[in-house]
C-alpha cells in the first residue's frame, strides 16, 4: 500500500453538493480508484499551502486530478516525489480553441509555460483517452523523454472519465409522452456549440412540442459569449416560455430535473480540442436514462454511437439536430456494459498499477528545456508565496481553519 497525494481543485463532492464541476468528479473518481488500495490524502489545491501539506503527509508519491490549477501546484511543490499527472484531454488543443475567441499569443505562451515544465516532469500521466495518450506521447518523444526508457514501461495510462456521479442514483425511469424535453447539462465552454444548439432546437420547436431544461451557465476563463449569446436568444424568441433556466443544482434537484426530461444534447465545434478530449455529460445522460443525441467528434462519443447508446449528428447541422429531437423515441441500448466499461475500477485500473510502484524516472531531454523547467518552478513557488501573503488568502485560510475546528 502506497501513501498518496491526491492534488485537485475540491473539496470531494459529496451528499447535497451543489458544484459538481468536471474538475470535481474527476478529483472523486481518481480518489474512488485509489482508495480502495491505497492510502490517500487529498489536497485541495485551492485553499492549501502544497508544498506545507506534503510536508506534513510525507507520501510516497503525488498524484494530480485536473488539468492547469493541480498541475501548476505539482510541478512547482512535489520536490523529487514520483509524481504522476493527470491530463484529461490535451492542453495544447484546449489552447487552439480558446485561442480563436481571445489572445492567441497570451493564451499559448500560458500553456507551454505550465505544461512543457509538466512533461518533462512527470515520471507517469493519465490521459481521457487513446486520442489523448497518443497525443501525450508525441510530445514526450518529441522532448527527448521515451527514447531511453525500455518500450516495456508505460507513460501514459488512459483513464476515461467513469459512470459515477456523487448524490446521483442511476436512473431508468423517464416522463412519458409529449413533449419532448430536452436537458442541457453543465458549463457553455468554449468548444461546446451553442449556436447550432440554439438554431435546432427553434426549429424543432417550430414543428412540434418542445421543451428545455437549461442546468448551468456560463464558465468564467472561457468564450463565455457563447452562453450570452444562446441565453439572450432563447429569452428573445417566440418560444421563450418553453426554456426553463437554472443555476448549478444539487444532487437531489438535478435528478428532479432530469427526470423530466427525455433526451440529453451535445454538440462539439469543429477543433482538435473534441478529438483529444471528452464529454462527462454524455455518460450523464446515459446514467440517469435519457436519450442522447449528439455530435461524436470524440472517443467517448464515437463509442457510445456504436454501441447503440447515442445517436449521432453531423456538426454545425441545425436541421439534423430538430430531426432528431423531433425523430422516433427509440430508447438506449442496455446500458449493463457501460456500468463495467467505465465503472470507477477499469477506468483507473492503470493508476492503481503505477501508484503500487510509484517511481521516479530520469529527465532525459533539452537542457534549456530543463533550465525552463526549474525557472518555471521558482517562478511558481514565487507566485504561490505572493497569494499565500495576499490579505484576501489570510482571510479565507483564517476562516477555513475556524471551519475545521
Amino acid at each position: 500500500m502506497s501513501r498518496i497525494a491526491l492534488l485537485g481543485e475540491g473539496p470531494l463532492p459529496g451528499p447535497g453538493a451543489v458544484d459538481t464541476s468536471f474538475a470535481q468528479l474527476r478529483l472523486a473518481q481518481l480518489h474512488a480508484g485509489l482508495a480502495g488500495e491505497h492510502d490517500v490524502a487529498v489536497v485541495d489545491v485551492r485553499t492549501a499551502r502544497v508544498a506545507e501539506a506534503l510536508a506534513d503527509l510525507r507520501p510516497d508519491a503525488v498524484v494530480t486530478a485536473g488539468t492547469y490549477g493541480p498541475t501548476r501546484a505539482a510541478v512547482a511543490a512535489a520536490g523529487d516525489l514520483p509524481l504522476c499527472l493527470d491530463l484529461p484531454g490535451d492542453p495544447f488543443a484546449d489552447a487552439q480553441m480558446v485561442a480563436a475567441f481571445g489572445d492567441a499569443d497570451a493564451v499559448a505562451e500560458d500553456a507551454r509555460a505550465v505544461f512543457v515544465p509538466a512533461l518533462l516532469r512527470g515520471d507517469a500521466f493519465t490521459t481521457i483517452g487513446g486520442p489523448s495518450r497518443h497525443a501525450l506521447l508525441g510530445q514526450l518523444g518529441l522532448l527527448g523523454r521515451t527514447a531511453r526508457t525500455p518500450p516495456s514501461e508505460e507513460w501514459a495510462h488512459v483513464t476515461p472519465v467513469a459512470w459515477s456521479f456523487p448524490g446521483l442514483a442511476e436512473a431508468s425511469r423517464r416522463a412519458a409522452g409529449a413533449p419532448v424535453r430536452v436537458a442541457l447539462v453543465g458549463g457553455f465552454n468554449t468548444w461546446f456549440d451553442g449556436e447550432t444548439l440554439l438554431a435546432g432546437l427553434l426549429r424543432a420547436m417550430d414543428r412540434g412540442a418542445v421543451e428545455v431544461e437549461v442546468i448551468g451557465g456560463p464558465i468564467p476563463g472561457h468564450h463565455v459569449e457563447t452562453w450570452a449569446r444562446f441565453a439572450a436568444g432563447a429569452r428573445a424568441s417566440a418560444h421563450a416560455r418553453r426554456f426553463r433556466f437554472h443555476d448549478r443544482l444539487p444532487p437531489a434537484a438535478l435528478a428532479d430535473a432530469l427526470a423530466r426530461c427525455s433526451v440529453g444534447v451535445v454538440l462539439d465545434r469543429a477543433g482538435y480540442e473534441p478529438e483529444l478530449g471528452s464529454r462527462t455529460r454524455l455518460l450523464l445522460y446515459l446514467h440517469q436514462g435519457l436519450r442522447v443525441v449528439a455530435t461524436a467528434r470524440c472517443e467517448l462519443a464515437r463509442d457510445l454511437a456504436a454501441g447503440g447508446w447515442l445517436h449521432e449528428v453531423p456538426c454545425a447541422n441545425p436541421v439534423a439536430l430538430a430531426d432528431a429531437l423531433l425523430g422516433p423515441a427509440v430508447p438506449p441500448a442496455d446500458r449493463g456494459p457501460l456500468r463495467a466499461r467505465y465503472g470507477i475500477a477499469a477506468t483507473t485500473a492503470g493508476l492503481r498499477g503505477w501508484a503500487a510502484r510509484p517511481l521516479r524516472r530520469a529527465i532525459h531531454g533539452d537542457a534549456d528545456l530543463v533550465a525552463s523547467l526549474v525557472r518555471t518552478r521558482d517562478e511558481l513557488r514565487a507566485s504561490l508565496a505572493e497569494v499565500h501573503a495576499s490579505p484576501t488568502w489570510r482571510v479565507l485560510d483564517r476562516l477555513r481553519r475556524l471551519a475545521a475546528r
